[in-house]
């Protein structure tokens, strides 16, 4: 729930019961946007657009049956006049989600993270099955901190520049699935993986190191279910003798873990930063002065220090984040304000 939110909940305590009438009408206008996005491509429209689109209906129904709290909100003590739909949206969430996405796309540009798989590719010296789970074990790990998109590139381009040159292209397809499929199990290992663990994380409270604790466990089940199940549906086999298997080494031997790393100062300055950033949001909780500026104060922070290496052209960074994904949640945040003044989220509660 967003900082100011509570003042507009007891705002609302006051006001008269909504009639069903009118929070079935809100129900149909939340079914619909669904159905809507549902067809997504079919309605050649991005997602951020056609809950845009519905946050403007909701809150112009809303506002001529008097179901908004309007006026002015009290923060600290204060008065503070704001549009409705400001107080609505779970800023911590959004700033999260940008400050982590720039972070790590100014920190993949050192080429840390292309060094940890040829490093791991080396380790598994050739051997297919070795290669699956090093390389699912990365997957997970990469999508537990990286966008879905990205880790697959790394990985999967990695995966076919190995497989072909031990000359095993037909066990390519078998890697790619196990890999995107754990692209998934990846998303849900910490507290930053995902935006639905982020909501749903900052909404109960939970800290980024209990999510781990108690997500930990399923994802190493899933991730060893998922890559025992791949090599035997996609017949991964050993090599055969000593011959390949040496062969086979000196191939993965051949890869440089140092060819995408431009500067080895940023290179190492963007290590020292990961390490500091996962070990700042794990203990955001607890941290002095820290814990009262939040996850989402993190991740702005140090993707700010990064942006300096790139000072003169940050706008390149601007240009790549998910606005579409930004937009989606600030519309969606609106949405779901106008449905709880509504009851519909009671109605749906008591349903289920």
């Amino acid at each position: 729930m967003s900082a100011f939110a509570a003042p507009l909940l007891l705002a609302n305590t006051s006001e008269p019961a909504v009639p069903l009438s009118v929070t079935l009408v809100f129900a149909a206008i939340l079914l619909a946007m669904i159905l809507a996005l549902a067809f997504e491509e079919k309605l050649h429209a991005k997602k951020s657009l056609i809950v845009g689109i519905f946050a403007v209906i909701s809150l112009l129904l809303a506002t001529a049956l008097h179901l908004l709290p309007f006026g002015p909100v009290q923060v600290g003590g204060h008065a503070i006049e704001m549009p409705v739909y400001i107080p609505a949206v779970d800023w911590g969430v959004i700033a999260i989600i940008l400050g982590s996405s720039l972070f790590i796309d100014v920190t993949s540009k050192s080429g840390l993270f292309t060094w940890i798989a040829i490093k791991l590719t080396k380790a598994s010296r050739g051997e297919p099955r070795r290669l699956l789970w090093l390389y699912g074990l990365m997957t997970v790990l990469f999508s537990a901190v990286l966008n879905n998109v990205t880790a697959m590139l790394i990985v999967g381009s990695l995966t076919g520049v190995s497989l072909q040159k031990l000359g095993r292209e037909r066990d390519l397809l078998g890697f790619l699935l196990v890999e995107g499929l754990l692209t998934n199990v990846g998303g849900l290992l910490t507290l930053i993986s995902s935006v639905p663990n982020i909501i749903v994380g900052t909404a109960a409270g939970i800290s980024f190191v209990d999510f781990f604790v108690r997500a930990s466990p399923y994802v190493a089940v899933a991730t060893a279910v998922t890559i025992a199940m791949g090599i035997r549906l996609f017949d991964i086999r050993t090599l055969a003798d000593d011959a390949e298997r040496e062969a086979a080494a000196r191939e993965v031997a051949g890869f440089d873990e140092d060819d995408g790393i431009e500067s080895r100062g940023f290179f190492a300055f963007a290590t020292a930063m990961t390490v500091a950033f996962v070990l700042t949001i794990a203990t955001t909780s607890v941290l002095p002065w820290i814990d009262e500026l939040g996850m989402g104060f993190v991740a702005l922070a140090f993707a700010a220090i990064m942006l300096l290496r790139y000072k003169s052209s940050v706008d390149q960074f601007y240009k790549g984040l998910d606005w579409d994904l930004l937009g989606f949640f600030a519309a969606l945040f609106v949405v779901i304000n106008v449905m709880e003044h509504a009851l519909v989220l009671e109605l749906i509660g008591h349903g289920l």
